[in-house]
């Protein structure tokens, strides 16, 4: 195989890789190194009425997409607030907040019948995992256990920004060496 025909077999390589897009813009892409915690399946849902506060105290585990090992969490509910929308992360507080409440008992819809002269209640959700708080017969609101980002995803972009560059621009440097050597070598066969 000659000169030629091995820079434009190199140069026919190196622009179908050129095709596929610049390692640096793909790096930052969305979604590149985001990583989420959400409830596990099932949730193992606890709740715990506070009169004190005149709050619940909601209890789940949870995992991250890249791990089995599950997690417990827990938070306070804030009947005050508007119910929280994912991606959302609570303020977690300890495990040991449930001691001294009052837990809520917790139904499958099969199982709940709301009553007008029953306290605090729950229907279990499944899709998005969470639960519908009751007061008798009236429902208080639909609450959905969080899903939200963690981890260095921004960090670990920034640490491979340089990397991405050099790639970037060997990338470059490659070619523009293959359209001069190609230059060169047609100058000699003409």
């Amino acid at each position: 195989m000659n000169w030629r025909a091995l820079s434009q077999l190199s140069l026919l390589a190196l622009l179908s890789c050129l095709m596929t897009g610049c390692v640096t813009a793909a790096l930052w892409e969305d979604g590149r190194f985001v990583r989420f915690r959400e409830p596990a399946a099932p949730p193992n849902l606890r709740l715990f009425e506070s009169e004190a506060k005149y709050d619940i105290l909601v209890q789940y585990d949870e995992w991250l997409d890249v791990s089995e090992k599950l997690r417990p969490r827990t938070y306070w509910l804030g009947q005050d607030r508007k119910p929280f929308s994912n991606p959302h992360k609570p303020a977690f507080v300890s495990s040991r907040a449930v001691k001294g409440l009052s837990p809520i008992p917790i139904y499958d819809s099969s199982g709940f019948v709301a009553q007008a002269n029953v306290g605090l209640a729950a229907v279990r959700v499944w899709n998005p995992a969470g639960f519908t708080l009751y007061f008798g017969d009236r429902v208080l609101g639909d609450y959905a256990l969080p899903v939200y980002e963690v981890g260095l995803a921004r960090t670990k972009k920034v640490l491979l920004t340089p990397l991405a560059v050099t790639a970037d621009a060997g990338i470059v440097a490659g070619y523009l060496f293959l359209l001069y050597a190609q230059g060169c070598a047609g100058g000699h066969y003409n």
